[in-house]
């Protein structure tokens, strides 16, 4: 599954989803909802959430999940296998299905790059 796959795939499925962005282990954006300048802007944001909670934590593990709630929007990051998904959702989402939804639309890239593809036949080669 490509990540704009991921994307529509997840749009479709969750309606509390407004702005969405896949971004790769050096924080460049693999793929985003709206334009390509917000998809940067958000990329931004993840790794200044990042930063700002590894201040928080100073030697704690790698953060893996960040969750902000404001008046108008939540905002939710999900780190996993290298891959982050940054989410801006309706106010008061359900904090652990959209969790579960950005860590499965990731783990789903992985999964399906990770799958061997069938072996092309050649020709005269016959199924046992």
């Amino acid at each position: 599954m490509t990540p704009n796959e991921a994307l529509a795939e997840l749009l479709t499925l969750s309606a509390q989803v407004r702005e969405i962005a896949i971004l790769g282990e050096s924080g460049f954006v693999l793929a985003s909802t709206g334009a390509v300048q917000r998809g940067e802007q958000l990329a931004q944001v993840a790794v200044d959430l990042i930063a700002a909670a590894g201040d928080v934590r100073p030697g704690a593990a790698e953060i893996s999940r960040i969750q902000i709630s404001s008046e108008g929007t939540d905002v939710f990051l999900v780190r996993d296998a290298g891959r982050i998904a940054i989410a801006t959702t309706a106010p008061d989402s359900i904090a652990g299905l959209m969790v579960y939804d950005l860590r499965t639309m990731l783990a789903r890239l992985d999964a399906e790059q990770a799958a061997p593809r069938p072996a092309k036949k050649r020709k005269g080669q016959i199924d046992a």
